[in-house]
């Protein structure tokens, strides 16, 4: 059995503040804007790392000076909508792209649960 989806409301909260500043096959920089950086104290990333180590991604780099985190993956395998569900969707949407990645260990209503 999967673990459980992780309580990705800090993510929630602070992706109103993530930008795409570069995305092609394989690769997506994504930026905090400094706006983020009040919300900071309170909000752990250990959830959105955790997050991206459940989707097969090959290298996640953050860069705390640049405010920005480098993730390289297998386009054949995530594709750009799931980027898409990651950053504008709601959290059963997000579980159901864990789902596909996952061999279904996330529920949406789990992460309903978790996030409210």
């Amino acid at each position: 059995m999967a673990d459980p989806l992780p309580d990705i409301a800090p993510f929630l909260n602070l992706r109103r503040h993530v930008t795409v500043a570069h995305h092609v096959p394989g690769r997506i920089r994504l930026k905090l804007s400094p706006a983020a950086l009040a919300d900071l104290p309170r909000a752990d990333p250990a959830p959105f790392l955790d997050l991206l180590r459940r989707l097969p991604v090959r290298i996640a780099r953050l860069n705390p000076a640049a405010l920005s985190v480098v993730v390289e993956y297998d386009p054949r395998v995530v594709v750009a909508a799931d980027w898409h569900i990651i950053l504008t969707g709601s959290a059963g949407e997000i579980a159901l792209v864990l789902n596909r990645h996952l061999g279904g260990g996330a529920s949406p209503d789990k992460t309903r649960r978790s996030v409210s």
